[in-house]
């Protein structure tokens, strides 16, 4: 029909009125309609240009108060512009200079090679020489320990350091001094190139490290021998002072604390010494949070103290073999609960931390208690009836007592351990080695390794070779261009180095020798300041540091203030940076040496900005990058480049 033929008093539009005269559709087609009729409807608004906008407050995305936004895409932004930079720079390095990479040890000399065999062997053979010393001091030992009882508890001679014992420390204090000068001397007037003089001073330090623990433990497990203290628990040094240079044992205390050994584990609590009930404090459960990270922010109101702290997250860490499969859940506290839950199932207690008296024990399906999810160690357990069993952080127990662990194959095991403090007995894994875990440690290691060389090569050497020049020219804006420059790569080759030692290497040599604590570091790169930093970055390190340096000096006899012993901490740790750095280079000029002890300022300046800001302000973290990765790493090898250049024209 034409529309012309409509009559000209309808006002309706031509649709409707071909609706009018069309014939009646069915109810499925009226139907099938209905729902484009109302959605036209809601479109329709009145007034188009006066509709509402604004109509409640709101903060902007960006605001430090929204903190549910997700920076995402602009995390994958920067990532995919920093490839690009990366990529510019190696085509701009591969115009500039062509290749420069070369077979590795190809330029190095016969004479290095046989100066870094004989560096090698003199390390091994101070170990051997430990294995000796310690060996000759089981007989005196088994005599004292036929002599001693309760009755020579608080006998300074027992205490203390008897004639035969000083001897053997005599003896471990030459071997000590042994394995540092001969690597070192070997090292500096031998050994020509510096990546095989590093080589010989990394296995001589941590030789070192090792030997120190396994005569300072076997020291003290040789006095609880002499006191036939077989449990561990009733250490007379504690309660003992120097007066006048002489050793003095407090015998009331002695006595006290041997009545409560030999009490039952029933006894009350008040009757427990107060190094004993102070061993653990009360710290609140961790608040639920959408997903459960390792994070000191995630710890900032349940820890005060840093050692706490580091404990809390390296205990919350899962056994290998039963990691955490998901990602992600729902909240931190059902985390916890089955990192404890698998952490109780372990079959060997051998660490010095502590232990669960009693038959108390989680299975997966029963509920742990918020107090036992917030202790710092994962070792607070109820039985089923609810009664809670005592904990103490300061109870020892090992699987093997002394002197039977003075063995060759009890001292080798912990050389080629991933751990610098002895015990003589660790937790183990049971059953056959993960092969496909260790192809995939071995497989990074190598392509790790083969990356360093490149990056190193390719891109460092040139930079190093023109701030040479820029020192040469006193310019210190070229200077400054190549630090910057310098960072990148020494960042790059940082995270690479780190990665490949402390995950791919030592999982790898953990996963061949069964050794189960594979807490190696933590999330260091969240720190909130420079000391939470070195605490968490080298565990290995920072347990040493502790347990042998630390604690022996604010502890009694010597009792010394506490930042005495952060000092004399850092002090060690300088000596040994300047050993590692400036020994293969040639360069004793006290780089590290100087930048280490400057750490301790940095400390304190972080810790500010962190009471000043707060956690969440990442004004410490910033400090900590800046003084690191971005200034300190480039400016030190810068340094000890040019000396070694001058030196070895």
């Amino acid at each position: 029909m034409d529309d012309r033929n409509l009559p000209a008093s309808s006002n309706l539009p031509v649709t409707t009125a071909l609706r009018r005269r069309a014939p009646p559709t069915t109810h499925s087609a009226h139907t099938a309609t209905t729902p484009a009729r109302k959605k036209n409807q809601k479109q329709s608004m009145p007034y188009l240009q006066a509709q509402v906008v604004h109509y409640k407050p709101r903060i902007s995305v960006l605001d430090k108060e929204l903190t549910t936004v997700s920076y995402h895409g602009l995390v994958n932004f920067l990532l995919l512009l920093l490839s690009a930079t990366l990529i510019r720079l190696a085509i701009e390095n591969y115009l500039k200079y062509g290749i420069l990479v070369s077979i590795p040890g190809a330029s190095v000399s016969w004479p290095d090679w046989f100066a870094t065999l004989a560096g090698l062997l003199s390390v091994v053979a101070s170990f051997l020489a430990a294995y000796v010393i310690e060996k000759s001091a089981v007989p005196a030992a088994r005599s004292r320990h036929a002599e001693g009882g309760a009755a020579g508890v608080t006998d300074p001679v027992l205490v203390g350091v008897p004639l035969e014992e000083q001897r053997t420390l005599l003896m471990h204090l030459a071997n000590l001094g042994f394995v540092l000068l001969a690597p070192a001397c070997i090292t500096y007037f031998a050994i020509f190139q510096p990546a095989l003089g590093t080589l010989v001073m990394s296995f001589a330090c941590i030789m070192f490290l090792k030997l120190y623990s396994l005569a300072a433990t076997n020291f003290d497990l040789r006095r609880a021998y002499r006191l036939n203290d077989s449990r561990l628990d009733n250490d007379p040094l504690r309660f003992s002072s120097l007066k006048r240079g002489r050793l003095v044992v407090d015998a009331v205390q002695c006595g006290r604390q041997e009545q409560h050994s030999d009490s039952d584990d029933s006894a009350d609590a008040d009757s427990e010494p107060a190094a004993n009930s102070l061993a653990l404090r009360h710290i609140p459960p961790f608040k639920t949070r959408s997903s459960f990270s390792l994070n000191a922010r995630a710890l900032a109101e349940a820890l005060v103290e840093g050692d706490d702290c580091i404990d809390a997250k390296a205990d919350a860490l899962p056994q290998p073999q039963l990691r955490l499969r998901q990602r992600s859940v729902s909240a931190a506290s059902e985390t916890l609960r089955r990192i404890v839950a698998a952490s109780e199932r372990c079959s060997t207690m051998t660490t010095t931390a502590t232990e669960a008296v009693g038959e108390g024990a989680h299975s997966d399906g029963e509920a742990i208690s918020s107090h036992e999810l917030s202790l710092p160690r994962t070792l607070q357990a109820e039985t089923k009836a609810g009664k809670k069993e005592k904990v103490f952080r300061h109870q020892i127990l090992y699987s093997v007592a002394y002197p039977e662990n003075v063995t060759l194959r009890n001292f080798g095991y912990f050389w080629l351990a991933p751990t610098l403090c002895y015990q003589p007995s660790y937790p183990l894994i049971s059953g056959p080695v993960r092969k496909s875990f260790l192809a995939k440690r071995v497989a990074e290691l190598v392509i790790i390794g083969m990356t360093m060389y490149v990056v190193i090569q390719q891109y460092a050497v040139p930079t190093l070779v023109g701030s040479v020049q820029a020192i040469d020219k006193r310019d210190g804006f070229w200077l400054s261009e190549r630090v910057l420059k310098l960072s990148v790569i020494s960042a790059i080759v940082w995270f690479l180095g780190f990665y490949a030692i402390f995950h791919a290497g030592l999982n790898a040599l953990a996963e061949v020798l069964r050794f189960a604590d594979r807490a190696f570091y933590l999330d260091w790169w969240n720190s909130v300041d420079l000391a939470a930093y070195w605490r968490e970055w080298n565990l290995p390190i920072h347990y040493f540091c502790k347990r042998h340096i630390m604690m022996p000096l604010i502890s009694p006899p010597l009792s010394l203030p506490v930042n005495v012993g952060v000092i004399f901490t850092f002090l060690v740790s300088a000596i040994m940076h300047e050993l590692l750095f400036g020994i293969p280079t040639h360069c004793l000029k006290g780089y590290s040496f100087v930048g280490m002890m400057m750490q301790i300022p940095l400390i304190q300046l972080t810790q500010w900005l962190v009471r000043w800001r707060g956690p969440e302000s990442g004004l410490g973290n910033a400090v900590f990058w800046i003084s690191f990765c971005i200034v300190g790493q480039p400016l030190g090898v810068v340094q000890y480049y040019y000396t070694w250049v001058k030196n070895n024209p």
